[in-house]
């Protein structure tokens, strides 16, 4: 026993050890969306109302569990991201615990235990040990927001792991307190990410699989539990996507290049590129933002056609091996069945490697256990385990780096995604807020050329070119140019309105300023920060009265704000009469 805890004790040390290199990266991506500008989870307090907030205002209200954690992140921590990231890397380490208990726990199983009888005492260490350092996790725990990716698995796995307690109980007492702990678990695992509500087939499954023996006159005796685990899904499928579940899908891809067809068929090699990616993780084929060409056709390209016989083959392989290699069979349709609602239908991102963080949580039970299966010299096999664990930890070590900046980050996703015009722009977006607005422009701009129908880079681009603000070359005519561009596409927006004006203001054309900051109010009254530009361009044509009315209302909006205290005392003592100097008379 006491050497079963030093081997997890040393992979907790390898795993900081690993993530240690990103834990003063900054927020990117969806962070800034669902935490750094979501006031609802910054909560002063942990109060119900505040938690209630959190969990059902912010902009994913179906995952309150994880909305919760965020808020109590923020009330420690504020918005440092050390934190939060330290937070995910103890979840990590939570699943690579539940890993090795539920991997314990099935080896008890009846057809497991009479097929390895307790010999490999540290196998589920090694299939523990596999799965926690596996690079293609970094984007679950080193991207803040995937907590929630993180959440899920965990209430998964302890769900599964009550479940198989309560199952092996000696007693009904302890069966029904395992039990209820198991339901409960669940409902946070939904709570946490929509992708958690196929875990009731897989329990149903693992009954039949692991305590019923595939016996298929049980199976026919209790026909009732998939048909009701089929209602949950389409309830919850209608409570999710707000009981319009056709327009609700089909409006999904009206922001997307491609139709929900093509996704289904690019789905098929997502699936196949998940395997190959766990399987050889290397850290020049991860990517926060990978650019995957669509099939338009099964065979365009053919690997279309090729990666769904490849499932099929799976699928086929998965119920042929069922009663001879259960474990292999089971583990299959897991990864396959947890990857089914964010590679299919839904007008999702194409690929994000985070979708694989559950999927892939038995695969490393599999490939340990075909090793030690296929390996009978025990020197030879923890060789080769040495060799994945150190390999592992190096890659994920190097792909933590890339993660430790914002310009690491995207530098990298702009090399391996070059036709993809959002890695530009966030690389843009990161060079500007370092004032580098050069870089920024540059970048922009390839991402305007891009894709000119993306609204993003042109508000950003316009942004930067006011900041850099060099007549010369023209930036204050750009930036209009570009703000009225991502005016046309967005209607009327507030901060673009703000960008355009000041564009405008320092082209010294005041009144058409003037005119959009106005607009700008309308959709955002109380935003204190037009009142001093207005303020600025008041003072600045002699309309004094006025200029001090709008500095007026934004020290009214943000009492502590100085710039507009230093600006009422300049125009103050504008209006104030001039003083006749009296000196004294000489000879006095």
């Amino acid at each position: 026993m006491i050497r079963e805890c030093l081997l997890f004790l040393l992979l907790v040390v390898l795993v900081f050890h690993v993530y240690a290199k990103s834990k003063d990266g900054p927020f990117v991506f969806d962070d800034i969306h669902n935490i750094v500008e979501n006031p609802h989870i910054q909560a002063t307090r942990l109060d119900w109302q505040s938690l209630k907030r959190a969990a059902f205002e912010s902009p994913l209200p179906t995952r309150p569990i994880a909305n919760i954690s965020f808020a109590v992140n923020y009330y420690f921590n504020q918005l440092e991201p050390k934190g939060f990231r330290l937070i995910n890397v103890l979840i990590h380490l939570g699943n690579g615990l539940l890993l090795l208990l539920l991997f314990k726990a099935t080896l008890r199983t009846p057809p497991l235990k009479k097929l390895y009888g307790g010999m490999h005492r540290f196998m589920p260490y090694a299939a523990v040990a596999v799965w926690l350092v596996n690079p293609i996790h970094t984007q679950s725990v080193s991207y803040i927001v995937q907590r929630m990716n993180l959440m899920a698995a965990f209430f998964c796995l302890l769900t599964f792991l009550l479940y198989i307690y309560a199952r092996l109980a000696a007693n009904r007492r302890s069966r029904r307190f395992l039990s209820a702990g198991s339901v409960l678990a669940f409902l946070l695992a939904a709570g946490s990410k929509e992708n958690s509500i196929t875990l009731p087939f897989f329990i149903f499954l693992y009954e039949w699989y692991f305590f019923r023996d595939l016996n298929y006159q049980w199976l026919k005796k209790n026909f009732y539990w998939p048909l009701a685990i089929m209602l949950f899904w389409v309830v919850m499928a209608l409570v999710y996507l707000d009981f319009s579940p056709v327009a609700n899908i089909l409006s999904g891809y009206q922001s997307r290049d491609f139709t929900l067809a093509e996704r289904v068929m690019t789905q098929a090699r997502v699936v196949i590129f998940y395997i190959f990616l766990f399987i050889f993780p290397h850290p020049s084929r991860l990517n926060l933002d990978h650019y995957f060409p669509v099939s338009t056709s099964l065979l365009d390209p053919p690997t279309t056609l090729l990666s769904i016989l490849m499932i099929f083959a799976l699928l086929v392989t998965s119920l042929l091996c069922a009663r001879r290699e259960r474990l292999l069979s089971f583990c299959i349709l897991w990864f396959l069945g947890n990857l089914l609602i964010e590679s299919s239908v839904i007008g999702l991102e194409m690929v994000f490697e985070h979708r694989t963080y559950l999927p892939m949580v038995l695969v490393s039970m599999v490939m340990v256990t075909i090793l030690y299966r296929s390996v009978a010299n025990i020197w030879l096999r923890r060789a080769v385990l040495a060799l994945m664990m150190v390999v592992g930890t190096v890659w994920t070590h190097d792909r933590n780096i890339i993660w430790a900046e914002n310009i690491s980050l995207w530098s990298d996703s702009m090399k391996k995604s070059p036709q993809k015009a959002r890695p530009y722009v966030n690389l843009g977006i990161a060079y500007g807020g370092l004032d580098r607005f050069d870089e920024s422009i540059f970048f922009l701009d390839r991402a305007v050329k891009l894709k000119p129908d993306y609204k993003k880079p042109r508000y950003n681009l316009a942004l930067s070119l006011v900041a850099r603000g060099d007549y010369r070359r023209g930036d204050y005519s750009r930036a209009e140019r570009h703000a009225r561009e991502f005016l046309d596409q967005s209607q009327d927006d507030p901060a673009a309105l703000n960008i355009l004006a000041l564009a405008l203001a320092n082209q010294n054309r005041f009144e058409e300023a003037l005119d959009n900051y106005y607009r700008s109010l309308q959709l955002a009254p109380d935003d204190e920060y037009v009142h001093l530009y207005i303020s600025q361009i008041l003072a600045h044509t002699g309309r004094v009265p006025e200029a001090v009315k709008h500095c007026t209302e934004a020290l009214r909006l943000k009492p502590d704000y100085n710039e507009a205290r230093l600006h009422l005392q300049q125009i103050r003592r504008r209006m104030e009469p001039r003083k006749l100097r009296v000196e004294k008379p000489f000879g006095d």
